[in-house]
C-alpha cells in the first residue's frame, strides 16, 4: 500500500468522523425539539381530555337541569294562584261536608313569605267523629292544589251530641313567587346616595 492510498484512507476516515460529529451535534438538537414537541403535545392531549369531559360534565348538568324545571313546573301547577287563594275556606268546608263533619269557624291568620312562596294559613276549628276526620284528611291529601294541614287537636265532646270529637287545625296553601326577571344586559343598580357631614355624624 503507497503514502497516497494511505493518505486517502486517512483523509477519507477524518472526513467520516467529521461528519458523524456534525450529525450528531445537529441531530442532538433536533432531539431536543422533538422531545419539546412530544411534551406539548401531551400537554395539549391533557387539555383536550379535560374538555372533553368538562363537555361531557356539561350535558349531563344540562339534561338534570331539564329534568329539575319540569318538575319545579309540575308543582307550581299545584300551587294555587294569588287570585284563587281567597277560595281555600270554601274548598275546605266543601270537602268537609263531603266527609259529613260540620265546619264551626275559620280564621285567617298572617302570610309567612319565603324565598320562592307565600304560605297562606287558616285556623279551622271542626266537630266530626273520628272515621269522618279520617275521610276528610284522605279528601284533603287529594285535593288538585296543595293544601297542608298541620297542628291537629282533638278533643272528646261531652254530652249526647251528634259528634264525639272537637277538632281544631291549621291549614295552608302556598302561592309560587317567581323570582324576580334578571336586569337587562348594561344596567346598572342604582347608587346609593353620598352621605352627608350630617348623616356622616361631622
Amino acid at each position: 500500500m503507497n503514502s497516497q492510498l494511505q493518505q486517502q484512507i486517512l483523509i477519507g476516515g477524518l472526513v467520516g468522523i467529521l461528519i458523524s460529529v456534525l450529525t450528531f451535534v445537529l441531530m442532538s438538537g433536533k432531539r431536543e425539539e422533538r422531545s419539546g414537541l412530544q411534551s406539548n403535545i401531551q400537554s395539549l392531549q391533557k387539555e383536550v381530555d379535560k374538555g372533553y369531559q368538562l363537555k361531557a360534565n356539561y350535558e349531563k348538568l344540562k339534561v338534570e337541569v331539564a329534568q329539575q324545571e319540569k318538575e319545579i313546573e309540575e308543582l307550581v301547577k299545584l300551587m294555587p294562584t294569588e287570585s284563587d287563594r281567597g277560595e281555600v275556606p270554601y274548598r275546605v268546608k266543601k270537602l268537609a261536608d263531603l266527609a259529613g263533619i260540620e265546619q264551626v269557624s275559620f280564621q285567617v291568620e298572617s302570610p309567612n313569605k319565603r324565598d320562592y312562596y307565600t304560605e297562606y294559613p287558616f285556623t279551622f276549628t271542626f266537630k266530626a267523629g273520628y272515621h269522618s276526620l279520617g275521610q276528610f284528611a284522605s279528601q284533603m291529601s287529594g285535593s288538585d292544589k296543595i293544601l297542608n294541614m298541620n297542628d291537629l287537636v282533638l278533643k272528646r265532646e261531652t254530652g249526647k251530641g251528634l259528634w264525639s270529637t272537637g277538632v281544631t287545625c291549621r291549614i295552608s296553601t302556598f302561592v309560587y313567587n317567581p323570582a324576580p326577571p334578571p336586569p337587562p344586559p348594561g344596567s346598572k343598580a342604582p347608587a346609593a346616595p353620598a352621605a352627608t357631614k350630617k348623616d356622616s355624624g361631622e
